[in-house]
């Protein structure tokens, strides 16, 4: 549809167009002209100012905007001094269309002269005086103009419709004469398809410039809506948003768009599709703006159309000669979108139906212009502008060489935030990446494979990648070897340190990368640092382990994104507390939940490494509803994921809940559970030995426990020596246990685990203190505690009520310095008595046994004594006296109140 066609179809059902203005008067606005109030109200505060700039393509609503405003408020027409009334007086309203007949300064003032004499100002006559040459005419012409202006009692604003852009025009000379001369009472309203040639610079410092652009006279949504109804149509607020979207809020395009939908059987399949390709906007535009154009400037619009940003640099390379009118182009192409930096952009439907009009007019050229464009960008260090362009040239060699040179793939893998590059190869066929000699379509397509969690494509393009890797040159394979190792180490869905224990190579392989180009890619970094530390924690090497993680948690961040943040949050969090470091645990687990779940979803296995480091961490600190709760919450995170070490540790965790919670025998079936999970590295199936005995030594089964410790090394290590130690403590044996554990805290080191030193120096009081030590015994008890304050361990005092709660009854002065860590003991600062946490009332000062705790928790049931007698097979008798010694354990002296201070204590 050409623009004249639209001109006589623009008027919708039920509106009347008005007649064609005459002479220099007001045009009439259209009766399907769209209310606009704050548009217009914005227009009325710029016309207080001496120029107002309203610029925009054609169909923008330059015109219509001017004439809504004109026509508001008192008849524009009357004479000064007939308007009235309370407020700011409204200047009078003024039509000027620059046309061929306004081109030379006499045809501009004659037309200026009608328009302000209609408006009812006095302008008089400038006839040529004898011996006066003719542009003195044109000069007496614009100095009755001039004085006129000068003259008036109410302001004038004054309408240019159609402002020529070219600089040095007649009506850019005469409006800018006025600017400077015609007085405070002169106001410019100046029209144009770009930037009007005047000084537009000194008018702005000055703060005498208001200007609207294009963007502003996009329309809304509400807008569109209207235009649609005045054709009849109706569509849904998410079809109406995508038209916008599609247009750009274009006004031409909109009304369009809603002409061609009024007869249309499927409105909301039309706006789905409607785009700068649609006959009517290609129409418009060749008529309008492009057939308008010499050839030359017509190529300059074709073959820059390619790229989605141009600079003249680009315009010469795509154009050739004709690229050095690129600067006058932009300058008077209303559709050319100015970014800054040199740097401008088509209106996306300008640009859409100018890609159309090359394809159709030289298909051949197109690819030709894409290479070109990609060869240029990447000259110039523009990589994702480079691959956009390759990738529409259709040729995945190139993009994926580009990607792979400057070690770009984290950018593939979605490492960065919001990064052009991610998603730009998504489109890569498998006959680009198998079918070629070079590994690096198959890097990109293995890439593009691991970020969407398609293993198989994944490992197919890999397997693809090695093999053309060995054929391939040195200096081809050296950042080939790079980029696969980070394909490799990089595995999104995983928990834990699935899938990294075993690339400490690949690891390796990429921070052998060239250092300055490391320092570009710190995702790459961050990637190799993670490896590596991965690989020293199933080594069981958690110092180094955390180092690397710290190490590459910098780098991540360097990096920005959350995907690589909540992954090393996470490994560390969780090696932190493999090393016993509580508090620290928990405030890079709370780091890592605390990112947002945009690029990373809520399922992902690095969720899951945080949550279970927050539990294990809640274990220590003695929050075991919260390590609960977290371990829900990991399993349901990891679902789904492969990674044994993970599945272990989650065992584990689950199996010292239990023994905090009294319940050894459920801490054995989960022990046993993680015994059934390969594979192992040493360090852990030493934990599970120990964690074994301990339970063992809580159920009774001292050989059994002996077995276990010596299976995780006898009394060479710390953990081995105090898990023997206390089987010694169960058999009577303290002297024995006594100089096993001194000696093995005397070859201790800060390699071993915290918590396991708290625990040791905490058994050793408990020994000095039952030998009748009581210096040595104060003294490992303020050990103990010393080491436990910095991370708030409190778990092992917590298990030790039945010895230490006497002890610190004694010694208030040692409760006052460590309250915080002794807190679950319910032991009050000022007094040393004993009282509870949440109520009134002795602590218990004995461990429940596991049977006792069978019963209670069916007293918790509201079970009757017969019931739970039934249940646990035996006399009724004995189900009260286990009763009795619950009370006396817990200070209560009913059933209601035990089941309290139960849930109080969290024995149940």
């Amino acid at each position: 549809m050409t623009a004249t066609e639209i001109s006589a179809k623009a008027s919708p059902k039920g509106t009347v167009k008005g007649p064609e203005p005459s002479g220099g008067s007001l045009p009439y606005l259209p009766g399907w002209a769209v209310p606009r109030p704050c548009l217009t109200e914005r227009l009325s505060e710029a016309v207080r100012g001496p120029l107002t700039l309203i610029t925009g393509p054609p169909g923008a609503g330059k015109t219509i905007t001017a004439l809504a405003w004109a026509a508001t408020g008192p008849d524009p027409l009357a004479p000064p001094g007939r308007a009235s009334g309370a407020g700011p007086v409204r200047p009078i309203a003024c039509w000027v269309t620059c046309d061929d007949a306004t081109a030379t300064v006499r045809g501009f003032c004659l037309a200026l002269s009608a328009g302000l004499t209609r408006a009812g100002i006095d302008v008089p006559p400038a006839g040529r005086r004898p011996g006066r040459r003719t542009d003195a005419r044109e000069e007496d012409m614009l100095k009755a103009i001039t004085a006129a202006l000068r003259n008036t009692a109410v302001p004038v604003a004054v309408v240019f419709d159609d402002f020529p852009a070219r600089p040095g025009s007649a009506p850019a000379d005469v409006v800018s004469h006025l600017l400077r001369h015609a007085g405070p009472g002169f106001r410019a309203v100046v029209l144009s398809r770009s930037a009007a040639p005047l000084p537009l610079h000194r008018h702005r410092l000055a703060g005498e410039l208001a200007e609207i652009r294009a963007d502003d006279l996009a329309f809304a949504d509400d807008e569109i809506t209207e235009v649609l109804a005045q054709h009849g149509v109706r569509l849904t607020p998410a079809s109406v948003r995508a038209l916008r979207a599609r247009t750009g809020g274009w006004p031409a395009a909109i009304r369009l768009a809603a002409m061609s939908m009024e007869h249309h059987g499927d409105p909301e399949a039309f706006a789905a599709r409607f785009a700068g390709d649609d006959q009517a906007v290609v129409g418009y535009l060749m008529e309008e703006v492009v057939d308008a154009l010499p050839p030359a400037a017509r190529w300059l619009l074709l073959s820059t159309s390619v790229a989605e940003r141009v600079s003249t640099e680009l315009a010469g390379e795509l154009a050739g000669e004709a690229g050095r009118a690129f600067p006058d182009m932009v300058r008077q192409n209303a559709f050319a979108v100015p970014l800054g930096q040199g740097w401008y952009r088509y209106h996306p439907m300008f640009g859409r139906a100018l890609r159309l009009i090359l394809r159709h007019e030289s298909p051949d050229m197109v690819p030709l212009l894409h290479r070109r464009a990609a060869a240029w960008f990447e000259r110039s260090g523009l990589l994702p502008d480079a691959v956009r362009q390759a990738v529409q040239a259709d040729d995945w060699q190139y993009a994926s060489r580009m990607v792979v040179d400057r070690l770009a793939i984290g950018h593939v893998l979605g490492l960065r935030p919001h990064d052009p590059l991610t998603g730009l190869l998504d489109g890569i066929p498998d006959t680009a990446a198998f079918a070629g000699t070079g590994p690096e379509p198959a890097i990109v397509a293995a890439a593009v494979a691991a970020r969407r969690r398609d293993e198989p494509s994944r490992a197919a393009a890999l397997h693809h990648a090695r093999r053309a890797l060995r054929r391939s040159p040195p200096h081809v394979a050296r950042s080939a070897r790079f980029c696969l190792a980070a394909v490799e180490l990089y595995r999104p869905g995983t928990a834990g340190f699935a899938g990294l224990a075993d690339a400490s190579g690949e690891a390796a392989l990429l921070r052998q990368a060239p250092g300055r180009l490391l320092d570009d890619r710190p995702e790459l970094r961050a990637l190799a640092l993670s490896g590596q530390g991965a690989a020293h924690v199933w080594h069981g090497e958690l110092h180094q382990a955390a180092r690397h993680f710290g190490a590459a948690l910098t780098a991540a961040e360097q990096a920005g994104g959350d995907v690589q943040k909540k992954r090393c949050l996470g490994d560390l969090a969780l090696t932190e507390a493999l090393l016993g470091n509580a508090a620290r645990a928990t405030d890079l687990a709370d780091r890592a939940r605390s990112l947002p779940e945009v690029s990373v979803p809520r399922e992902d296995g690095t969720i899951a490494t945080a949550l279970l480091a927050h539990a294990w961490a809640d274990v220590e600190r003695w929050r075991l509803h919260e390590a609960r709760s977290q371990l829900g919450l990991a399993a349901r995170a990891a679902s789904g994921q492969a990674d044994p070490l993970s599945d272990a540790i989650q065992c584990l965790v689950k199996a010292r809940t239990n023994l905090c919670q009294g319940r050894p025998e459920h801490a054995l079936a989960d022990l046993r559970a993680a015994h059934e999970i390969t594979p192992r590295p040493g360090w852990l199936e030493r934990r599970l030995a120990l964690v074994t005995a301990e339970a063992n030594v809580a159920c009774g089964d001292i050989e059994a426990a002996r077995r276990d410790a010596d299976r995780a090394g006898g009394r060479a290590a710390l953990e081995s020596a105090l898990a023997l130690a206390r089987v010694d403590v169960r058999l009577g044996a303290d002297g024995t246990a006594s100089t096993t554990l001194k000696d093995a805290l005397r070859h201790a080191t800060t390699k071993t685990p915290l918590d396991v030193r708290v625990d040791a120096w905490l058994l050793d009081a408990c020994l000095a203190y039952r030998n009748g030590d009581r210096r040595r015994g104060r003294r490992s008890l303020d050990r103990a505690l010393s080491l436990a304050r910095r991370e708030e361990i409190r778990r092992p005092f917590a298990m030790s009520r039945s010895w230490l709660m006497p002890v610190l009854h004694h010694d208030p002065e040692m409760l006052h310095s460590y309250h915080p860590l002794l807190e679950p003991l319910g032991l009050a600062v000022k007094t040393g008595t004993m009282v509870s946490r949440h109520a009134d009332g002795p602590a218990p000062v004995e461990q429940l046994s596991p049977r006792e705790l069978e019963v209670l928790r069916s007293v918790a049931q509201l079970l009757t004594t017969q019931e739970i007698a039934a249940n646990l097979y035996v006399s009724v008798n004995t189900v009260k006296t286990h009763l009795k010694s619950i009370n006396r354990k817990l200070a209560v002296t009913r059933r209601a109140e035990a089941v309290r201070r139960a849930n109080e204590l969290s024995l149940l």
